[in-house]
């Protein structure tokens, strides 16, 4: 959460800011928290991914949180790709940027398990 994840550059090539998830780094080394919403959306699906791993007696739920969590991260690189317009410059991600995307796939790879584990207790419970 707290790893470079994109530079601002200005039209002419020059350093602008560095963002993280919390704020805006200029070359001064002020800070303005414009990008904190970046952390709010990511503290919001990292504690409801851990929610969602304690809730494994109720499988249907579980299924939706993984789905509320996919969103989540997908609002994280929606909100991403606005905060440039507002400071006025191009942006270059960093390597940590492609997180969030790791945890999309993997939390639909859970979700994909817990519907399929949903669908095999509902065959047992026929076959009794």
């Amino acid at each position: 959460m707290s790893l470079q994840v994109a530079t601002i550059f200005s039209d002419s090539g020059a350093m602008v800011a560095r963002m993280y998830n919390l704020w805006l780094s200029d070359g001064q080394g002020q800070h303005a928290f414009t990008s904190a919403p970046l952390l709010v959306v990511l503290l919001l699906a990292a504690v409801l991914s851990l929610v969602t791993i304690f809730m494994y007696s109720r499988r249907k739920l579980q299924a939706q949180m993984c789905l509320l969590s996919i969103l989540l991260l997908v609002l994280w690189y929606v909100v991403l790709a606005v905060l440039p317009q507002r400071t006025g410059g191009i942006m270059h991600l960093e390597w940590p940027a492609v997180l969030p995307a790791i945890s999309i796939i993997l939390t639909f790879m859970a979700r994909k398990g817990i519907l399929a584990d949903e669908k095999l207790v509902r065959s047992l419970d026929r076959i009794r």
